[in-house]
C-alpha cells in the first residue's frame, strides 16, 4: 500500500513502508486518490500548534468516507470541522507529560487489560466523539497494568479508531511517531505488538522503528569493564577525559541529556574505579584521572578547610554556591572519606590522609553513643549546637543506606590510624542495627538498604566476639537470596513507601513480585559488596553471589548505537521482559538515568576488585 505523510516537522525514523512524505501545507495540492492511506503528523512541541482549515478538513472527510484511512496526530480539534473529522474533541491546548501514562484499553487484544506505556514529549486533553478509545493517558501509579478507575482524577483518550463512511480515522493526542525520543517510547516490546496490532486493525502499514537500547547479552566481566570505559570516554558524562574538570552526574531519567551537577560522592565513586582500572590495566594515564578528579574537589573548595568553621573538614554534597556546606549527608561525605583513605593507602598521597581524616574526625565527633548519626547534618544545625551536641541532639538515622558507609568510613580510618574508637563505633553501631532490625528506616525498598549494609560487615565479624554481625550478615544475605532472580540479580521487594510516587528517592516498582530489579541502589553496591564479604570469609556463599551477579550485570549492560547509552546501566530491569523499564514515580532519579558513579562507576569497581582478586579493605 501506498501511504502519503504529511508533516509539520522532519521525522525522525520511518513511520510507513512505501511513503511520499510532505509537508503540510501541500496537502490541498496533492491528489490523494493514489493512497491508501494519509498521515498527518502535527508538531510535538509546545510552541507550536498545528491547526487544519475547513477546506483541509472537508478533503480529508472526502477521502476517507469514500475507504480511505486517515492517521493524525497532535493536531489541533477545538472546532467542529476538525474534531467530527478526527472524532475527537479537544479541551486546552497541549501540555508535556509528566507523571501520566498511557493505558490500554481493550478487555481483549494484543496486551493486557490495563497495560501501562509510556512516551515522551506532547499530550493533549480532550473527549471521543463516536469513537473507540485504545489507549488513554493518565496519572496511573501502577507499573505494569491498572486495572481499577483513577481516584479523584480522570483518564483522557490517548489514541482512538472511528469508522467514516468506508474508511477509518485513526488519531492520537500525544507524541507517537512524532517523539523527539524514541527510546522512551517504553516497553519496547509492548510497543512493538501494539503498532502490530494497529496495523493490523486499521490497514495502515505503520513501521515500528528499531530499538534504540539492547542488553549486551555479554558473559565477560572484561568485556564489561571495557563497555564501561567506552562510556566514561565517549557520553560526555566528563568535561575533559583526564579528569580535570571532574565529571557531571548523570543521564537523565527523562530528558536522556547529560545533568550538569558536580557531586564528591560520584567523584569518589569514579576516583575509585580510574584508580582500580589504571591498576588492572597497566595504564598510568587512568590513575593519573583518578587523581585530577579528586584534586578538581580539592581546588574548586568543595571541603570546608577553615579550622574556625562548624562545618570544619565536611564537604558540600553538590557544587553548592555558597561558601561552606549546607546539607552534610553522612553517605555522601562517607564515600569522600572512604575512598580518600583507602587511595592514601595505595598511593601514599598525604594531602588524601590529610582531607579523609577531616571528615572521619568529624564524624566521629557527631557519632551517637550507639554508633549511629542522623543522615543528614545541616550547616545552621552545625553553627547552632557545635559538633559536640550534634549527636545528643539529632535523631540517629536507622538506615542502613547511611550509616554502613559512615562505617566503612571508619575501617578506613582504623586502617589509616589504628585508633581503635574508629572501630568501635563501626562494630556498635553495626550490633545496634542487627538488634534493632524491626526499627530500621529503608528508603527504596529493603532490598536495596540491606544490600548497602553488607558492606562493612566481612570486616567488623572478625573484631566482633559476640557473633552478632557474622550471624546479622548470614540473616542479610539469606533475606537478598530469597529476591534473586534466575538471571542472577536481585529483585525488588518490601517497598517501604508505596505512596511516595512523584516525589524524589523513591522505588521504580510499588509492590512486590513486579520483576524489577535497581541498578542504582541495589546491585550495583552489592557486586562489591558481595566480593568483599567473599575476600573477608572466604564462605562460598558469598563468591556464588558475586559470580552471579557479575553475570547478570555483564548481560544487562546497554548495547546503543547512542553515546549516550552505550556500555552503561540503567537503575531499572523488568526481568521479565529483559528491557528497561520501571515505575516512573521517582521524579529525582528516575527509572531510566545512568548515574555515573553510583552507578557505573561503583559497578565497575565490583567488576575490578575482582579481576584483581583484591579487597578495599587490604
Amino acid at each position: 500500500m501506498k501511504t502519503a505523510i504529511f508533516t509539520s516537522n522532519p521525522l525522525k525514523r520511518e513511520i510507513c513502508g512505501e511513503s511520499a512524505v510532505y509537508s503540510l501545507q501541500e496537502l490541498l495540492k496533492t491528489d490523494l486518490s493514489p493512497y491508501g492511506a494519509v498521515l498527518l503528523i502535527g508538531s510535538p512541541h509546545l510552541d507550536e500548534e498545528t491547526a487544519l482549515t475547513s477546506e483541509e478538513c472537508a478533503y480529508l472527510w472526502k477521502y476517507v468516507f469514500e475507504g480511505g484511512k486517515l492517521y493524525a496526530e497532535l493536531i489541533n480539534a477545538f472546532d467542529f470541522p476538525s474534531s467530527r473529522l478526527f472524532g475527537w474533541k479537544q479541551d486546552f491546548p497541549k501540555s508535556r507529560r509528566m507523571m501520566e501514562k498511557l493505558r490500554y484499553v481493550p478487555k481483549e487484544g494484543v496486551l493486557p487489560e490495563g497495560r501501562l506505556l509510556e512516551w515522551d514529549g506532547a499530550m493533549a486533553y480532550g473527549f471521543s466523539i463516536a469513537a473507540d478509545t485504545r489507549l488513554e493517558i493518565g496519572p496511573f501509579k501502577e507499573t505494569h497494568q491498572s486495572i481499577e478507575p483513577l481516584i479523584g482524577a480522570k483518564p483522557y483518550p490517548g489514541l482512538n479508531i472511528r469508522e467514516l463512511g468506508k474508511g477509518k480515522v485513526v488519531f492520537a493526542a500525544f507524541s507517537l511517531f512524532s517523539s523527539q525520543q524514541p527510546a522512551a517510547l517504553r516497553p519496547y516490546r509492548d510497543w512493538a505488538q501494539f503498532i502490530a496490532a494497529l496495523a493490523d486493525d486499521t490497514g495502515i502499514p505503520f513501521t515500528m522503528w528499531e530499538p534504540v537500547m539492547e542488553l549486551s547479552r555479554g558473559t565477560s566481566a572484561d568485556e564489561a569493564i571495557e563497555k564501561s570505559l567506552k562510556w566514561f570516554v565517549s557520553s560526555g558524562i566528563m568535561p575533559e577525559l583526564d579528569g580535570s574538570k571532574g565529571i557531571w552526574e548523570n543521564v537523565h531519567s527523562v530528558t536522556a541529556r547529560i545533568s550538569y551537577d558536580r557531586r564528591p560522592d560520584c567523584h569518589a565513586h569514579t576516583a575509585l574505579m580510574f584508580y582500580l582500572y589504571g591498576k588492572a590495566s597497566g595504564k598510568p594515564e587512568w590513575e593519573e584521572a583518578s587523581g585530577a578528579m579528586l584534586q578538581y574537589l580539592f581546588d574548586e573548595g568543595y571541603q570546608d578547610m577553615d579550622p574556625e568553621s562548624a562545618s570544619y573538614g565536611f564537604f558540600k554534597w553538590f557544587d553548592y554556591p555558597g561558601e561552606k556546606p549546607d546539607q552534610i549527608f553522612t553517605d555522601d561525605n562517607a564515600w569522600v572519606c572512604l575512598v580518600l583513605l583507602y587511595l592514601y593507602r595505595k598511593t601514599g598521597k598525604e594531602e588524601y590522609r590529610e582531607r579523609g581524616l577531616l571528615i572521619a574526625e568529624g564524624f566521629l565527633a557527631t557519632q551517637n553513643a550507639n554508633g549511629l548519626r542522623a543522615n543528614c547534618i545541616t550547616g545552621k544545625e552545625l553553627g547552632d549546637l557545635g559538633k559536640d551536641k550534634i549527636a545528643s541532639e539529632l535523631a540517629v538515622s536507622m538506615n542502613p543506606h547511611f550509616e554502613s558507609i559512615a562505617h566503612t568510613a571508619f575501617i578506613q580510618a582504623y586502617l589509616v590510624t589504628g585508633k581503635q574508637e574508629y572501630l568501635d563505633a563501626a562494630v556498635k553501631g553495626s550490633i545496634y542495627m542487627l538488634e534493632h532490625m524491626d526499627e530500621l528506616k529503608f528508603m527504596y525498598s529493603r532490598t536495596s538498604g540491606l544490600a548497602r549494609f553488607l558492606l562493612p560487615l566481612g570486616f567488623l565479624a572478625a573484631h566482633d566476639g559476640s557473633g552478632r554481625i557474622q550471624a546479622g550478615m548470614q540473616e542479610i544475605t539469606a533475606y537478598l537470596l530469597s529476591n534473586q532472580h534466575e538471571t542472577g540479580g536481585i529483585e525488588e521487594a518490601d517497598n517501604p513507601d508505596p505512596d511516595r510516587f512523584g516525589q524524589e528517592d523513591a522505588g521504580v516498582y510499588i509492590h512486590n513480585g513486579e520483576g524489577i530489579a535497581d541498578q542504582l541502589y541495589t546491585n550495583n553496591f552489592l557486586l562489591m559488596n558481595a566480593w568483599e564479604l567473599w575476600k573477608t570469609t572466604q564462605d562460598d556463599t558469598y563468591r556464588k553471589l558475586y559470580e552471579d551477579l557479575a553475570s547478570f550485570l555483564s548481560a544487562i549492560q546497554i548495547s546503543s548505537k547512542d553515546v549516550r547509552f552505550d556500555g552503561g546501566w540503567m537503575r531499572a530491569l523488568d526481568l521479565t521482559r529483559m528491557e528497561y523499564f520501571g515505575n516512573n514515580g521517582d521524579t529525582g532519579w528516575g527509572p531510566y538515568c545512568i548515574e555515573g558513579g553510583w552507578t557505573n562507576a561503583m559497578t565497575t569497581a565490583g567488576f575490578l576488585l575482582g579481576k584483581l582478586d583484591e579487597s578495599i579493605f587490604d
